[in-house]
């Protein structure tokens, strides 16, 4: 029983009170009953009655009053901040259970079909990241005809460790244009209002990793990275392996049916699934290979010497494991599997963040000091608006990553920026 539940179980029980009282009237008022003098003219009270027990009951229940004032108010003097504390913690449990219900698929208890926006279909219903599909058009597919991908989408149980809750409402207000990350909020052009990003924001909080928990989730992330580069090849292979049956079986079908246009057409598209993955065999292969060779020379050194062969080559792990999304066109759909989708552009060339090639990293963390603010830039971020590096201005997009990585990591990261 809750103090709420209380009130309204009080409450109803006076309106039922109250209800009684009002029909018994009207009924007694039906009954006709007896003419009664009216009160001015009724005999009231002596005055030996008045001043006496008249007067000494309204004193006794003057007295219980005060009593019971007396004590109630120190009671509710202790029992105040206990209320208050609760209904904080009351208003932020509705605030959480309205963002799980926006952030739920079909697949989870919180969904509603009139209220979730189904985020959990991209980042996963643990919210540990996921992936969706994405049409990209001429000319970011490559070609003149648009290409079907696979964007992966990031993990958000780590999300309010790389941003402040400010930047996580831009993101959901805004979006990410160019991406499969839609505007949610009344101001980017969507249809949440402010409190409905302000629960999402809150359901996120909720679910956060601890520090320690989200770098072995880091750690996993780059080993997945590094392994799957490697099975990446076989899976081409059986790709290809299965677009030749396809084709083979295609082409005897049309042999018996030589007019048929539908099996015209399969075979065609058959033909161009086993140029793709011939493709991708070889995407794959030299994408095997680059990562192998970082491996080993991360591996066969110090990666902790500055600006040595190690360091750089593991910064370069961590740069696709954690920048590249944003620093390397392509690197979110990125699938060396898959022919037929866009090769991403060489590593830190910018997309949604600038180019990072060519010195400009250098150039605006220039010296030894330079090192130092290139590490708060990355470690801590800078608010929106406030200059970093040489005459930079943040646009207060850039993820902080003091809590995900570590100062080594981060300062493999640095050797391998300022080495493009």
């Amino acid at each position: 029983m809750t103090v709420r539940k209380g009130l309204i179980i009080i409450n109803i029980i006076a309106a039922l009170f109250i209800a009684g009282v009002l029909v018994y009237r009207v009924l007694s008022a039906r009954r006709n009953p007896d003419a009664k003098l009216p009160q001015n003219q009724r005999p009231y009270l002596t005055d030996a009655e008045l001043e006496g027990p008249k007067l000494e009951r309204a004193l006794g229940w003057a007295l219980w009053c005060a009593v019971i004032i007396a004590a109630a108010l120190p009671i509710y003097w202790l029992w105040e901040p206990t209320r208050e504390s609760k209904a904080v913690a009351g208003f932020d449990k509705a605030a959480v259970d309205r963002g799980a219900t926006l952030f739920a698929n079909d697949t989870m208890k919180a969904y509603d079909p009139t209220q979730s926006l189904r985020c959990a279909d991209c980042h996963g219903t643990d919210a540990s990241g996921g992936s969706t599909t994405y049409v990209l058009q001429p000319p970011a597919s490559g070609s003149n005809q648009p290409v079907q991908v696979t964007w992966r989408a990031p993990a958000l149980n780590t999300v309010l460790l790389r941003y402040t809750p400010a930047q996580v409402n831009q993101i959901i207000t805004y979006g990410r244009p160019g991406t499969p990350m839609p505007a949610w909020g009344v101001a980017g052009g969507g249809s949440k209002n402010t409190q409905s990003v302000d629960d999402l924001i809150a359901y996120l909080q909720s679910i956060q990793l601890s520090p320690a928990k989200a770098q072995q989730q880091e750690q996993s992330d780059l080993n997945s990275m590094i392994s799957t580069a490697q099975s990446n090849v076989k899976t081409a292979r059986d790709n290809l392996a299965s677009a030749q049956q396809q084709l083979a079986q295609d082409e005897a079908a049309l042999a018996k049916n030589p007019t048929d246009k539908d099996l015209q057409t399969a075979v065609q598209l058959d033909r161009e699934d086993i140029t793709n993955a011939q493709a991708a065999i070889k995407n794959s292969q030299v994408y095997a290979q680059q990562t192998q060779q970082l491996v080993t020379t991360w591996k066969s050194g110090d990666p902790n010497v500055q600006n040595s062969p190690a360091q750089i080559a593991y910064g370069n792990l961590l740069f696709q494991a954690n920048c590249a999304r944003c620093h390397t066109r392509g690197w979110s759909y990125f699938d060396p599997t898959k022919g037929g989708v866009p090769l991403p552009s060489a590593q830190g060339t910018g997309a949604f963040g600038p180019n990072l090639t060519n010195g400009a990293v250098v150039d605006q963390f220039p010296g030894p000091e330079g090192i130092t603010e290139q590490y708060t830039w990355i470690a801590d971020g800078v608010e929106a608006n406030k200059q970093y590096g040489v005459r930079g201005i943040s646009s207060g997009r850039m993820p902080h990553f003091g809590t995900l990585l570590s100062k080594e990591q981060i300062d493999a990261i640095i050797a391998y920026e300022r080495s493009l």
